[in-house]
């Protein structure tokens, strides 16, 4: 069941229940009431008709002394005409206590009449009890004289009233049924139009999991609901980001594959050819020398590739570096110290400036970083140029005087295995991966890379940090 259709069908019990017990309570009042005030009229009646039979009585008493049953007869139906009243019994009792019907307007008879459960009611009638039941109410009097002894009885039917509070009961049911029904097609419309931002959540959910990212809900309302989608369309726009940074992640991971598998293939072909011809053709000592240097030399090769590739997976897995603070001169004198052979190869020097800077690194990884900045500015400069090491205030500059990178390579050459000139690069043992992990090890150190160059004239590599 939705949750819809339970908030509807819940508030609907709830207000069936509390229009019932309100309608029940409502009922009885009324039942109550309506009973009273019957019985009041009809007392008040019964009251003024014994009122004139007893005056009457009185009357013919002093006139006539004893009243027998002819004149009590003449009496009762004289006072039924005038009075306007029915239902009216008179019954004689002699000495010896029987009892004769004088006059009987009901359809009881007089033994009925007289075992019925009477209650006194002598603040409204004195001698007076009534009874009340289901379709009549009966009033009783007892009427004494020096001569005689009458009981009088005048039921009042009252149905009318139980068919009036039955009317009413009625009535009540169909209001309860009338306001359930318009409370469940009110909340049903509330509901739908409450609930219609969460249809729009549940179908945009959809979309999402069905690989479209760019759904967004329009917010309506500044409630909870308002708040939900707030929270869906800054989660959505996550989702997005995220998404499509595995998926440039991924392509990343296709193309590095690639390059390294095309620079894997090329030294590992040149070694199984000179080994096959090794094993296979026989050669001069001169001629096997060579091609055993050879395949000495890209052996080397590989296993740098190989320490270049450990380095840049271990850099993509670790997470934070220790970091301290060294001095420019201290990072200066060990960069120095590693390029010192291929410096002395290139005919080449290295000019440091430092004024007593620090700055906040793990030592050995920015080493790297300085070192394959000087390497990559000797393979592109010429015999007898220089390298400039600069420290600044929160800087540290590399730059050659070599040939310079286009403007439209500045950005590729950050990418592994990506090299400008690939046969030059190849034949000094570059596989384009130098500068890749140069990039991750500075954002390990919240650092920034920005390259000014101008072609034939030079490159600075400026490592700012932030």
């Amino acid at each position: 069941m939705r949750l819809k259709t339970k908030i509807i069908l819940i508030c609907s019990l709830v207000v069936l229940f509390v229009s019932a017990i309100c309608s029940m309570a409502a009922f009885y009042t009324m039942r109550a009431g309506y009973l009273d005030t019957a019985m009041g009229q009809e007392v008040q009646r019964a009251a003024d008709c014994f009122s004139y039979i007893e005056d009457r009585i009185v009357n013919l008493q002093l006139d006539r002394g004893k009243i027998d049953r002819n004149v009590m007869e003449y009496i009762i139906k004289d006072t039924a005409v005038k009075a306007g009243v029915g239902n009216l019994a008179c019954f004689y009792i002699n000495h010896t206590g029987e009892e004769t019907a004088v006059y009987n307007d009901t359809i009881f008879e007089s033994q009925d009449l007289e075992q019925a459960d009477y209650q006194n009611v002598s603040d409204h009638l004195e001698q007076t009890k009534i009874k009340r039941g289901k379709q009549y109410f009966g009033v009783y009097r007892s009427q004494n004289s020096s001569y005689s002894e009458y009981q009088i009885y005048m039921l009042a039917d009252i149905t009318y009233v139980q068919n009036r509070i039955n009317l009413i009961g009625l009535g009540l049911v169909v209001l309860i049924l009338f306001i359930t029904v318009l409370s469940y097609v009110v909340l049903s419309a509330m509901m739908n139009k409450v609930l219609s931002p969460l249809q729009e959540l549940n179908a945009s959910a959809k979309q999402i999991a069905c690989g479209n990212y760019n759904q967004r809900i329009m917010v309506k309302q500044r409630d909870e609901i308002g708040e939900l989608s707030d929270n869906f369309n800054q989660m959505a726009e996550a989702v997005e980001i995220r998404t499509h940074s595995l998926e440039e992640s991924e392509k990343r991971k296709t193309l590095f594959m690639g390059n390294l598998t095309h620079e894997l293939k090329t030294p590992l072909t040149a070694i199984s050819g000179y080994a096959k011809t090794l094993l296979t053709v026989k050669l001069p000592q001169e001629d096997k020398e060579e091609a055993l240097s050879f395949i000495y030399e890209e052996s080397c090769r590989l296993e740098r590739l190989s320490k270049k590739m450990m380095n840049l997976l271990l850099l993509e897995e670790d997470g934070e570096i220790v970091r301290k603070q060294i001095s420019a001169k201290e990072l200066f004198s060990s960069v120095q110290a590693v390029c010192s052979g291929k410096l002395k190869e290139a005919d080449m020097e290295i000019e440091c400036h430092e004024s007593g800077q620090m700055f906040l690194v793990d030592r050995d990884l920015f080493v790297e970083v300085l070192v394959n900045l000087i390497d990559n500015a000797i393979k592109v400069s010429s015999q007898g140029n220089r390298v400039l090491l600069t420290a600044g205030e929160h800087s540290i500059t590399v730059q050659d005087f070599g040939k310079g990178i286009p403007e439209e390579e500045q950005e590729k050459i950050l990418e592994p295995f990506y090299m400008i000139d690939k046969s030059r690069s190849r034949k000094s043992g570059g596989a384009g991966l130098g500068l890749a992990i140069t990039v991750m090890i500075l954002k390990k150190h919240d650092c920034r890379l920005k390259i000014e160059s101008t072609v034939g004239k030079g490159t600075r590599m400026i490592l700012q940090f932030v």
